[in-house]
């Protein structure tokens, strides 16, 4: 597993590259956000089950998207405007929106439901890497499920890493706690910060 070092406020285009291309070839990755790091591949990727017993998570639980910005969300989600219009408002914050997704999304991302958590960090690394790939990234913390979320790459476990193809170490993650869940149909709040 090779680990790139990325400065977060000014990242190298040949690491960002090197990162880009191996989400799109469906590789699995560690990333930084401004939560906590994630783990994941492309949405497409054979490896998303992978992404679930690296995590040891249960199936029935599903996986959020990473997108680098609002025109993607669009590209793989059906919203409604007035869902746009509150994804916008609350853009920079760190919140997952849950909504409806298109067929483009995998049954295996959402545990065979209709809708999936998105979420446009607001991390340049991250956001730079989803955008030269051209697709989004799966989104979930890079621990095993139940274990301490990483806020730091010297958080994330040695058995996280050993099955992650690349890994970015940005440093810590500017909040540190995983983002607050907005489910956008219903109002409620899945998960609070």
């Amino acid at each position: 597993m090779k680990v790139l070092r990325i400065d977060p406020k000014k990242p190298d285009k040949s690491s960002i590259l090197l990162a880009a291309t191996a989400l799109k070839e469906g590789r699995i990755l560690v990333y930084p956000t401004d939560t906590v790091y994630g783990i994941g591949c492309s949405h497409h990727s054979e490896k998303v089950m992978e992404v679930f017993r690296i995590k040891k998570r249960p199936l029935n639980r599903p996986l959020s998207i990473a997108c680098s910005d609002m025109d993607m969300v669009k590209e793989y989600t059906h919203i409604t405007p007035k869902e746009e219009s509150f994804i916008r408002e609350n853009i920079l914050k760190p919140y997952t929106f849950i909504v409806e997704k298109k067929r483009s999304i995998p049954d295996i991302v959402t545990s065979g439901g209709d809708t999936v958590g998105v979420r446009i960090p607001n991390h340049l690394v991250v956001k730079k890497v989803i955008e030269i790939a051209g697709v989004p990234i799966i989104t979930t913390s890079a621990n095993v499920s139940g274990e301490p979320y990483p806020a730091s790459f010297e958080e994330i476990s040695a058995g996280i890493l050993s099955n992650a193809d690349l890994a970015i170490d940005s440093g810590r993650c500017r909040i540190g706690k995983p983002s607050k869940v907005v489910d956008l149909k219903s109002g409620r709040v899945l998960r609070p910060t």
